[in-house]
């Protein structure tokens, strides 16, 4: 294995890294002594042949796909390579609209035409899976060249991929599935042409651990490996790599885990005012719309009053993610913190009065030239030169290209307002925004 080549190598390091694995002048917080750089019998990532082969193999086993690769740029770098391997200037892209920045931004890279399809938002203000029927009617208009979608999403919602790949390949059309969320899930990786998803956010392996899995005849794997050779980084971190092979490797009692959850799902089931909404097993929601408290505020009370940190906060709910690695005695104290903060809350009716309505394309990102600033209130009919967006997750408000509008303002302010992290792509929001000129 990987890890006992490491703690076994002891050769006099006249490389990289700088550090030299001297742990007696640097000191054991940090794993200076297992950290290298490519030298003999340890194989190259972007060629791997040895031990980082077999760690692909091994990805390519449990996740039962045709080809794997590893990813130490986090998931970010397996969409880029994924959009640009499949995707040529002047292509179309059929984008659901609730995908990560991530997917825009590779589109943009690709000098493609993006056009999208929108999930519906349920009761809770929380978007909904993809309709198989809605995305079959959207595709007698437009032939994308690549179809992407996102499940499960942040929240935890998931939608029929196999339906959903069955029917683009009924037109040839390849999937990518932006999968970030859902590495818990080993058969999720077959039916979709590449998938990508983050052994870091629901699996134990260290930030930036991900992989990419590539099936089919549709997506080709060399040229997958080509464009992931040209993103990812030419120095990747052995440390790493080594935590995909214990993830990979890593064994579970997953009934206990799955006992453990829904208990504590039973038992924050007969809260007063919060409600949980209970999508996927790695997610707990934490719906807050029908109390006196919104969703910031109760992240804000779980993190002063309980030490207890949440995924994200929205206007509206929270996101707490859950794993098998946790410690079971904390679910016992998040328990505990959503009684007694219930308990201090007095119930209110709920307006779902959040819609997303894709603001009108006036021009696409790659063909704005000159940009300047503009005071949000003065901008309403300008065209976007940024994108914008309430991070995490990462979901663009508006694209550039795109028109802004009253309702567009509105969300800004009113999720600004509510204490939701809204950022643009050149940081000066809520004063101005940057918008096209001729």
């Amino acid at each position: 294995m990987l890890y006992d080549k490491l703690k076994n190598y002891n050769r006099i390091p006249f490389h990289m890294p700088g550090h030299k694995r001297n742990i007696k002048k640097l000191g054991n917080k940090l794993p200076y002594d297992l950290d290298i750089t490519e030298v003999e019998d340890f194989d190259n990532l972007h060629s791997p042949n040895g031990i980082i082969k077999e760690i692909e193999d091994k990805a390519k086993e449990v996740y039962e796909s045709d080809n794997s690769f590893i990813l130490v740029n986090g998931s970010t770098v397996g969409i880029l390579a994924g959009v640009l391997s499949v995707v040529k200037r002047g292509d179309t892209v059929l984008i659901a609209r609730n995908c990560h920045k991530s997917v825009y931004n590779a589109v943009e890279l690709a000098g493609a035409n993006a056009e999208y399809i929108v999930p519906e938002i349920d009761e809770y203000g929380i978007f909904k899976a993809i309709d198989t029927d809605e995305l079959n009617n959207k595709l007698q208009s437009v032939r994308p060249k690549l179809i992407v979608i996102t499940s499960p999403t942040y929240e935890g919602v998931k939608s029929d991929i196999e339906g959903i790949c069955k029917l683009a390949h009924s037109y040839n059309i390849p999937v990518l599935l932006d999968a970030a969320h859902g590495a818990h899930y080993v058969d999720y990786a077959k039916d979709a042409d590449i998938t990508v998803m983050s052994l870091h956010k629901t699996m134990p392996a260290l930030t930036q651990c991900a992989l990419a899995h590539v099936n089919g005849s549709l997506v080709s794997a060399e040229e997958f490996r080509i464009k992931l050779s040209m993103l990812e980084t030419s120095s990747p971190s052995y440390l790493l790599l080594c935590s995909i092979e214990e993830c990979l490797n890593f064994k579970l009692d997953y009934w206990e885990f799955i006992n453990k959850r829904d208990q504590l799902v039973k038992n924050c089931n007969n809260l007063n005012n919060l409600k949980l909404l209970d999508y996927d097993i790695s997610k707990l929601v934490i719906f807050t719309g029908y109390s006196s408290i919104n969703g910031t505020e109760l992240a804000e009370k779980l993190r002063a009053d309980y030490n207890i940190e949440v995924e994200m906060a929205a206007k509206s709910y929270v996101v707490l993610i859950i794993t098998p690695c946790d410690n079971f005695v904390n679910y016992k104290k998040l328990e505990k913190a959503l009684i007694e903060i219930d308990g201090g809350l007095t119930s209110q009716p709920f307006e779902n009065d959040y819609s997303f309505i894709i603001p009108e394309r006036a021009v696409y990102p790659y063909e704005i030239d000159k940009k300047a600033e503009t005071v949000l209130d003065d901008s309403v009919g300008k065209i976007s030169a940024e994108y914008v967006w309430a991070y995490p997750p990462g979901i663009p408000l508006i694209v550039p290209g795109e028109i802004i509008s009253d309702e567009f303002i509105k969300t800004v302010k009113d999720g600004i307002k509510n204490g939701v992290n809204i950022q643009s792509t050149y940081s000066q929001l809520p004063e101005k925004i940057l918008t096209s000129i001729d």
